[in-house]
């Protein structure tokens, strides 16, 4: 039984060996579907992954008030995050006293108001809409919203604060399905919780390759270095000649004027 089991797991490594995939890499940063669809078999998220999630829509829809205000109460709860907010609020906040501290702006706030309306209905589209382009494109607009690409200059978020972000969303996410699952209201019993789960992780990974996207460095991605680092090295080395001729040139002239000195007296 040992020996056939062993025969199994070359067998299945042979079959996995036969059907390799051949990716087009550098297609994966120009064509947002093809990105999307490579990612999407990577980590196995199938359509029966986006159907519970969207059956997890009859218990997330009337909670997903309290998701937002879980996120924001933990954007609140940090000065780095707080801060995001804060040095919008001259746009936004019109109407209101912006002449206040980080400590005294508050959530009820138009600014605060508009941006957890965009979650809620963020969040209501994760758990109804399909995931076809649209759906792919809105998970593109959530990376390039947040940085400041192409001179746009709306809101800039550092990647760690929306990684951060996005793993306290799954958190939140898991606590309402497991509070949903162990309640006794109708349908609870029957949910499969675990699928859930890993139905949502994957999707959160998916959306924040996509988010990711945007910060990333293009001299990390596959042929960079064959395009960049020469070019670079030459910039590097005309700059090093140029100090080290300067800095000679400043260390002659120094020499130079000690010696005029010393003459002089």
């Amino acid at each position: 039984n040992e020996y056939k089991s062993y025969l199994r797991v070359i067998d299945q490594g042979y079959k996995t060996m036969v059907e390799l995939k051949e990716i087009d890499e550098a297609r994966l940063y120009t064509d947002n579907v093809y990105r999307y669809s490579y990612y999407s078999a990577f980590v196995e998220f199938s359509e029966t992954d986006i159907k519970l999630i969207h059956e997890s829509a009859k218990f997330l829809g009337g909670r997903v008030g309290v998701l937002v205000d879980k996120v924001y109460d933990k954007l609140f709860s940090f000065s780095c995050t707080k801060e995001v907010f804060f040095r919008e609020r001259v746009k936004h906040d019109k109407d209101v006293d912006v002449d206040v501290n980080l400590n005294q702006y508050s959530q009820s706030t138009p600014q605060i108001g508009m941006r957890k309306a965009a979650l809620k209905i963020f969040i209501v589209k994760l758990v109804t809409k399909p995931y076809d382009e649209k759906m792919i494109e809105e998970f593109d607009r959530m990376g390039w919203i947040h940085t400041a690409v192409s001179g746009k200059t709306s809101i800039n978020v550092a990647l760690i604060h929306m990684n951060a972000l996005l793993g306290f969303l799954q958190d939140a996410v898991i606590e309402e399905i497991f509070r949903y699952k162990n309640s006794d209201e109708e349908g609870a019993e029957e949910l499969d919780a675990e699928g859930t789960v890993r139905a949502f992780g994957k999707a959160v990974s998916i959306l924040g390759d996509f988010i990711a996207k945007w910060y990333e460095d293009p001299r990390c991605r596959k042929g960079a270095q064959e395009t960049f680092q020469p070019e670079a090295a030459t910039l590097l080395g005309v700059w090093s000649l140029l100090t080290g001729i300067l800095s000679y040139a400043y260390n002659w002239f120094n020499q130079w004027l000690l010696n005029v000195i010393s003459a002089r007296h």
